[in-house]
C-alpha cells in the first residue's frame, strides 16, 4: 500500500498547521493565556473606626461583605466583561455614634478601566472615597458619586 503524493502533502500541511497553532498558543510556557482579573482594594482611613463594606455588582448581584479595621484593607477580584460594562456599588457604614452609612460606585468599568487598569486602590474617608491608584490619582469623590 502506497501513499499518494497528494495525500502525503495534505498530511504535511496539516502537521505544519498544528505545529504553528501550538507555537502561537504557548505564552511563557503556558498552553493558553490566563484571564486578567481586576483587583479592587479598599483601605479604611476612618479615624479610629471599623468600616463595614457590602458590595453588589450589576450582573449577577454577587454580594460581598467585609468588616475592615482602622488602617486595614480588603481586596476583591473579578473578571471584567468585554463590551458589557461591569460595576460594583458598595455601601460603607461605620458607628461614630451617628451610625453613618454611605453609598458609592467603587468600580465603574467606563470610569476606571483605562485609569487604573488591573488594580484600583481606594481609601475611604469620612468625607468620601479617594482613588489612590491610576493615571489621575489621587482623585477624591463625594459620597453617592459615580
Amino acid at each position: 500500500m502506497t501513499i499518494s503524493s497528494l495525500s502525503l502533502s495534505k498530511v504535511v500541511i496539516m502537521l505544519i498547521l498544528v505545529s504553528f497553532n501550538l507555537n502561537v498558543s504557548m505564552i511563557d510556557g503556558q498552553v493558553a493565556p490566563q484571564p486578567i482579573f481586576i483587583a479592587v482594594t479598599i483601605s479604611n482611613k476612618l479615624i479610629h473606626l471599623d468600616l463595614q463594606i457590602s458590595c453588589t455588582n450589576n450582573r449577577n448581584k454577587v454580594v460581598q461583605k467585609q468588616t475592615v479595621p482602622n488602617d486595614g484593607s480588603w481586596t476583591f477580584k473579578f473578571l471584567p466583561i468585554i463590551f458589557h460594562g461591569i460595576s460594583y456599588s458598595c455601601n460603607f457604614s461605620w458607628d461614630d455614634g451617628k451610625n453613618e452609612s454611605r453609598d458609592f460606585n467603587i468600580y465603574n468599568q467606563d470610569r476606571d478601566e483605562k485609569l487604573c487598569h488591573q488594580e484600583c486602590n481606594w481609601e475611604i474617608h469620612e468625607t468620601g472615597p479617594c482613588r489612590v491608584s491610576g493615571s489621575d490619582a489621587p482623585k477624591c469623590f463625594s459620597w453617592g458619586g459615580k
